[in-house]
């Protein structure tokens, strides 16, 4: 009877083990979707470059992706740069 317990508790736990890493990739691969999208919005930093010669960015997500961002927009009389956070924090 103890043996057949132990078993079960053993399957039990590799089954969960198992669904932990299936749910766990399945995340993962959303986040770094996520990141991919985030990148494909941020601006050009060549163009930024061009714009505000003496500055830089420094952006660094805490995690794969950030809450944090910023956004670009050159026009013949202005260049406009604005930062936001929406972490909610």
């Amino acid at each position: 009877e103890e043996a057949r317990v132990r078993a079960e508790a053993a399957e039990y736990r590799a089954r969960a083990s198992d669904e932990l890493r299936v749910k766990n990739d399945e995340i993962m691969d959303s986040l770094r979707y996520a990141e991919r999208i985030q990148q494909a919005f941020l601006p050009n930093e060549t163009m930024l470059r061009e714009a505000f010669p003496e500055q830089f960015i420094l952006w660094q997500p805490k995690d794969i992706v950030s809450g944090d961002f910023y956004w670009f927009h050159a026009t013949p009389d202005a260049d406009l740069i604005a930062l936001a956070d929406c972490t909610g924090h």
